[in-house]
């Protein structure tokens, strides 16, 4: 039956309609779920006269039921706008931007009969998981725990990789007049959000973060974020020695002297128009020391930073080609299935550079391998840069002193709470014997706790703390467009195969195709392959 209401129900709502559906639902449906002791109507984005149905379709939600709604698949929409529900209205309270789609994630509404306002949430979408998960447990988890901590809100929140926040161009909608209240986002774009008016300053409430992720939230003396996680590249290897690595120098001789495998000697991802700025940037640092990180933003590139990345990208040539640079681990199967730390997992690749999320991956491929890491090396001197996000409301939906300001600010504490934090990384919404997601905690207390330390991972990426720097979070569409450009040109000039997709698209600069990065380049595949 849910396939005949999802294809089929132009002409079957007159009869579904007073159905409930309990059985699990295909995913990309939103689901209804009435824990009241009152039926509840709803209507539904797609099934009204004003979305292209034939009349208002009144869904009566009984009590204890779920009901699915699928996508008005005969709706008569743009050019290459798939059907889409961004909206339901139950019992006077409507949501915004859901963003569900057919091929993704269910929505999900838990009502209550006691909510009176609504808070519409987008979490941070690039974490690992496990092949066919889509995050649905995950996203139930904090819809429950929140609202039984805030019975007043309905809480609509995604963890979607189709809502994209990593776009000049989308950002603005997302927190708009129409859109969200509250996202997850990357620091990368906090200066243009913040000089745009489209976020409020944030405050902490609770623990205080790790300075860097203070730092990273922060625009013009003024923390516009709340810290969620960090982010960085790590050496991984199965010998001990990969540890003492701390320069670009130490590390080329070190790859030589491991036995020889069937494959690359460091193997990575180096494609994409978030990623070119973010190695040179690295290397940069790593050459010239923090305080200089301004110029490292000012292009043409410095030769002998793109020296050393040559040789650092060259490390992953096998077989006559080089995977790490021609697109190939960049590539949307291999990225977002963790086929690279597979190679590595499996003894395929002697060393891999990643984040730390992605040992996941290396374990869900090998759960007995013993991991050492180091922080990742591109220049001279060891100097860790940290990516990081953060949650932001919106200024246009959610101002200072309103409710929702109350609401998003309970939102984010849950969020960015300890609790939470282990909770996800520790994969509890996953199967039993699931490997820690292993990501970056910006809270001190969270290394602090027995079951961190005893983690074979955390206490080696810990150490990176006492000098890690963040990364530049003032960025424009046009900057990292030059960046992209300008670094792939110096690459491809010593190494003719590099692809790079510097995201062209961003200043409708004409590129030759092999340059061109597709619509969904701009969004990193970082719970996976890294930031593209």
């Amino acid at each position: 039956m849910k396939t005949i209401l999802r294809i089929c129900a132009v002409w079957l709502a007159p009869i579904i309609g007073a159905l409930a559906f309990t059985a699990p639902a295909t995913a990309g449906q939103l689901k209804l779920q009435n824990t009241s002791g009152q039926p509840i109507t709803c209507t539904v984005d797609g099934w009204t006269v004003a979305t292209g149905y034939a009349f208002d379709w009144q869904i009566a939600v009984q009590p204890g039921e779920t009901f699915y709604v699928g996508q008005n698949t005969l709706r008569v929409l743009p050019d290459g706008q798939l059907p889409t529900i961004d909206w339901a209205s139950c019992g006077g309270l409507t949501t915004r931007l859901m963003n569900i789609t057919a091929a993704g994630p269910d929505g999900l509404l838990v009502l209550t009969g006691a909510q009176t306002r609504v808070l519409n949430a987008a979490l941070y979408p690039y974490l690992p998981t496990l092949p066919g998960d889509q995050f649905e447990a995950l996203v139930a988890h904090v819809i429950d725990t929140y609202q039984a901590a805030n019975p007043q809100v309905l809480l609509s929140a995604q963890l979607n990789m189709a809502t994209d926040i990593y776009s000049f161009t989308n950002l603005p909608v997302l927190l708009g007049a129409g859109g969200l209240d509250v996202v997850e986002l990357d620091t990368l774009y906090l200066a243009f959000l913040a000089q745009s008016g489209l976020i409020n300053p944030a405050q902490i409430v609770g623990e205080q973060p790790l300075p860097v992720a203070l730092a990273a939230a922060t625009v013009d003396q003024q923390l516009w974020g709340v810290p969620s996680w960090l982010c960085m590249d790590f050496l991984y290897a199965t010998d001990p020695g990969v540890q003492q690595i701390t320069s670009l120098a130490g590390l080329l001789p070190y790859l030589n002297s491991l036995a020889p495998v069937g494959g690359p000697k460091l193997i990575a991802d180096y494609n994409g128009s978030w990623r070119l700025p973010s190695i040179y940037i690295n290397g940069y640092v790593q050459n010239h020391g923090y305080g200089q990180i301004a110029q490292a933003l000012q292009m043409p590139p410095d030769p002998e930073v793109i020296a050393n990345l040559v040789a650092l990208t060259d490390t992953c040539a096998y077989g006559g080609g080089n995977n790490c640079t021609n697109g190939a681990n960049h590539s949307a199967e291999n990225a977002q299935n963790g086929a690279i730390e597979t190679i590595f997992a499996n003894g395929d690749a002697s060393t891999e550079l990643a984040f730390s999320e992605q040992s996941f991956f290396m374990k869900s491929a090998n759960p007995a391998l013993n991991l050492y890491v180091a922080p990742g090396v591109w220049g001279q001197g060891p100097q860790p840069l940290l990516f990081s996000d953060v949650f932001v409301s919106s200024a246009a939906t959610c101002p200072p002193q309103s409710p929702c300001a109350a609401d998003a600010t309970a939102f984010t504490s849950l969020m960015t709470g300890l609790d939470m934090k282990n909770y996800i990384v520790q994969a509890r919404d996953l199967p039993q014997g699931t490997p820690w997601r292993t990501l970056l905690v910006p809270l001190p207390s969270f290394y602090e706790q027995g079951v961190v330390q005893a983690n074979p991972l955390y206490p080696q990426y810990a150490r990176i703390f006492g000098a890690a720097e963040p990364f530049p979070n003032s960025f424009t569409a046009a900057l990292q467009t030059e960046m992209a450009f300008a670094v792939c040109a110096a690459l491809k000039a010593a190494q003719p195969a590099y692809v790079c997709k510097t995201g062209a698209a961003n200043d409708n600069q004409a590129l030759p195709a092999d340059e061109v990065a597709p619509a969904q380049d701009a969004a990193p595949a970082r719970r996976k392959g890294g930031r593209s």
